[in-house]
Formats: structure tokens, sequence, C-alpha cells
């Protein structure tokens, strides 16, 4: 099995302010109404010392690599491409692949480029005025063409191809819940959105299968629980009205934790992700700092719900803000034992993350990395070298 890491453009690249997300975070009614922390992404250093972070993978025995590329640095505007970026990114992907490494590639992981979605725009606009991201049918084209730009420049040093990060959470907190760019709540611009990305994933799946590419996806899948019908109803509308919908040749599962749901289907708090933040579940098990709930079990039921794409199964991200490193080393150790006890067989697990990030809304505040932002070792480091040499 495979053992890496998983990072984004956006959470571990310098800063740029040519994104929908920069728009985000800086954007005044955001700020004051507390949607972003105020913290702008100037701590991060990958493009500068990523030797140096493919190093400190390596000392814990990680062979894989998941990252993802920034369109708004690689295409700073419409049909522009920065020869910089892409020379940049090629030293990044033969330094991974010189020291070893097996390497996932995400074309997309929320970040849009302003030119292609301005969401402060888009918001007061009410959808209205533009550009307006993947509400936008033409994005569907561009997001090809992006896909091409990385292949034909990068397809020599890439093992797997991942189209998008977790479209469900993009979607959903961005289009429902208001979380994400642009904050809008409709279920109507959702769904024209949802039928744009799975649109746009099958054609770039169509055009780079053809060209040998192992092409798939990385879905955000809970653990979800409740009556038979609430549970089986909550499944399909939250997975599998999506996965059923794309071709792909192998699955990204992304897990956290459980949504335990009552007989209307309503979220219950005390449970999964709807806790107290450094406390306990309802069912006695700790929380994070961000408030989920550690329940390893859970990976085990929905890989046994994955297995039925009858597709390789790779598990993408798991990982837990955890400043004091009280849970993580435990965290580890149980989901992957969890993982094994499923009898699903699994390709490889990807840690969120190696490094603490910036973590979109919340800024530095929560802590995922196995290493602090200065590189300093956590325990859980140790305990991640450690299990590379299980059988």
């Amino acid at each position: 099995m495979l053992y890496g890491f998983s990072i984004a453009s956006f959470q571990y690249e310098e800063m740029n302010n040519n994104s929908d997300w920069y728009a985000w975070i800086t954007d005044p009614t955001n700020l004051f109404l507390n949607k972003v922390s105020g913290e702008l992404p100037t701590r991060n250093y990958y493009i500068t010392k990523y030797s140096q972070i493919h190093d400190l993978a390596l000392k814990v025995n990680a062979n894989a690599w998941r990252l993802s590329f920034s369109w708004e640095k690689l295409v700073p505007k419409k049909d522009k491409i920065s020869t910089e970026y892409l020379n940049l990114y090629r030293k990044i992907l033969k330094d991974l692949k010189d020291k070893g490494f097996k390497i996932f590639a995400c074309l997309n992981h929320f970040v849009l480029p302003l030119w292609l979605h301005d969401p402060i725009k888009a918001r007061e606009s009410l959808m209205t005025q533009g550009p307006l991201g993947w509400f936008d049918k033409s994005i569907i084209d561009e997001f090809l063409k992006f896909s091409l730009l990385i292949y034909d420049n990068f397809s020599e040093y890439i093992d797997y191809i991942c189209t998008f990060n977790e479209p469900n959470n993009m979607i959903d907190f961005g289009y429902l819940a208001g979380y994400f760019p642009p904050g809008i709540t409709s279920n109507y611009v959702a769904e024209k959105v949802r039928n744009n990305v799975i649109e746009a994933h099958n054609k770039v799946y169509e055009e780079l299968s053809r060209k040998g590419a192992k092409v798939g996806i990385v879905y955000m899948i809970p653990a979800i629980q409740g009556e038979d019908n609430v549970k089986k109803e909550a499944e399909k509308r939250l997975v599998w009205d999506f996965l059923d919908k794309i071709k792909i040749d192998w699955i990204g599962v992304n897990y956290y934790s459980r949504i335990k749901l009552d007989k209307k289907g309503i979220p219950l708090h005390g449970y999964g992700f709807f806790c107290e933040k450094d406390s306990s579940s309802l069912d006695g098990n700790p929380t994070s700092d961000y408030g989920w709930e550690v329940y390893p079990e859970g990976i085990t039921q929905v890989l046994e719900s994955v297995k039925r794409i009858e597709k390789p199964i790779y598990v993408t991200e798991n990982g837990v803000a955890d400043e004091r490193d009280y849970l993580r080393p435990r965290f580890i150790l149980d989901h992957l034992n969890a993982i094994k006890s499923s009898r699903v067989k699994v390709e490889g697990y990807f840690h969120w993350s190696l490094l603490d990030n910036y973590e979109w809304n919340f800024g530095y505040n929560m802590k995922f990395g196995l290493y602090d932002i200065n590189m300093n070792p956590r325990p859980s480091a140790y305990i991640f070298k450690e299990i590379t040499y299980m059988p």
C-alpha cells in the first residue's frame, strides 16, 4: 500500500491575489461577519522550499504525494500561459519523481482564477454578473483546456490525475451553506453548478483517458448513519447522485467523521461533524479542535459502500485538527486498523497533512500537520514513520 500526504496549492503555496479565494478571504463583508479569519496565506512556502518539504515526507517513509496546481498562476489571464510557473511546477514534479514518489495530480482543489470567478461580484449581483465560475457553462471548455495544459506539459511525471477534490463540498459550502465563495444559498444555482462540474469531469475523463491517463476523482464521503430509509436517501443525495453520473478509473475517498441523522434526516448534534470542539461526542468519543468526532469505525462503513464502484480505491485524505497532538497518534493507528478491518482492498493512504497549512476560512487556526508550520515534528510524525513498516 502507498503511504503519503495530500496538499493543495492555495493551502501550501505562497500567496497569490489572482484567485476567487483571495477575493473571498479579503472581502470586507466576510470579515465583518466573521466568515473568514482575517489571516492571509502569507506563511506558506512550498514554492521556495518544496525540496525540503519533500525530504520531510521521505523522513517518515512516504512514497506518494497528492498535490494540486494553481490555475490562477499558470493561467493568470484568459489564454495567457505563464512559462515561469510551467517551469516551476516541472521542477517540483521532477523533484518528487527523482525522490521516488508516486504522484497524484489534482486539477482543481476549490480555487479558480479571478478572471473565471469573481465571487464578490457574483454574490452581490445574485449571480447575474460575472465572471460566475462553475455557474457559467463556458467554464467547462476552460477546464478542459487547463487539463490539457497540465497533461501535455507534465504527463511524464504524473502517475494519476484527479479532476476535482471534493466537488460536493465545493458545491454545498459555496452554493447552499454560503461558507465558500461565492457564498450563495440557492438550490437552483447549486444544481446547475453540479451539472456543469459533472459535465466538465466527464469531458476531461474522455479526453485524457484517450491519451492514456488514469483519471479519477476525490470525494468527501462521511459515514452516514440513521434509520435504513433515511440513511439510504441521504447516501443517494450526498454521494451517489454525483458519483453514479461520472466515469472514473479510480476513486479517492476523503474521510474525517460521520453524520448521524434523526428520523427526519436532520443531522443530530453531538455526533460526527456537529460536536463541541476539544470535547467528547455523545457517544464518548474525543472531538478535534474543529469539533469533529474521532470515529474510525466510520471509514470501514464508507469503504464497504464505495467497493460497489469496482475501481481502485485510495484514501486520499484523513486527518485531525489537533494542535496539541493528543489525538493524532491514536487517530492514525485506529484509522489504518479500521481500513484493514474493512477487508476492502485500499491501494494507498494519504494523510492530511504533512505540515500545518492554511485552512481556508479558518486561516492557520486549525493544525493538521505531522509537523508544525516551522517543520518541527510532532510525536505523530514518528508514529507515521513506524506504521509504514507494517505489513
